[in-house]
């Protein structure tokens, strides 16, 4: 997940990857397994480590989230979320600088999935862009009596 913020990618979230010491340690500790199996994958089928309803691993691959509080002002623009199938071929300044270029959300976020697509993703790919709309302050006029 990322935020645009002055064009520059601001990240809301790591990974979810097996491979990840935390993560690997806490599916190990449940019983599973991580291996290499083109990439890292829990048991040898999953290449991240919470999702929700893969009910084969459950036990190991969890829904809960990572969560983190942020204050969104007028200065962020726009909101990415994505799937791996972007986020592993599209870097965070590549995905804010071209979701940041389209008005529409739905265009950026179309935009997105094509390139995740052209720079050769072979997973699912999946993506929500929400552009925040800033209301400006009207100046407060005093009223003369």
């Amino acid at each position: 997940m990322q935020l645009l913020f002055h064009f520059q990618a601001i990240p809301l979230s790591e990974d979810h990857k097996p491979n990840r010491t935390d993560e690997r340690k806490r599916i190990e500790n449940a019983g599973g397994v991580v291996m290499w199996a083109g990439t890292w994958r829990v048991g040898g089928v999953l290449a991240m480590s919470r999702a929700f309803g893969d009910r084969m691993l459950k036990q190991f691959v969890v829904a809960e989230p990572e969560i983190q509080d942020k204050e969104i002002d007028e200065e962020f623009e726009l909101l990415v979320l994505a799937s791996d199938g972007l986020w592993d071929v599209v870097p965070n300044e590549d995905a804010v600088s071209l979701a940041g270029a389209e008005e529409e959300p739905e265009k950026a976020a179309r935009k997105l999935t094509e390139a995740a697509f052209t720079r050769g993703s072979a997973d699912n790919i999946t993506c929500i862009v929400v552009r925040f709309h800033h209301e400006k302050a009207a100046p407060v006029n005093p009223k003369h009596e």
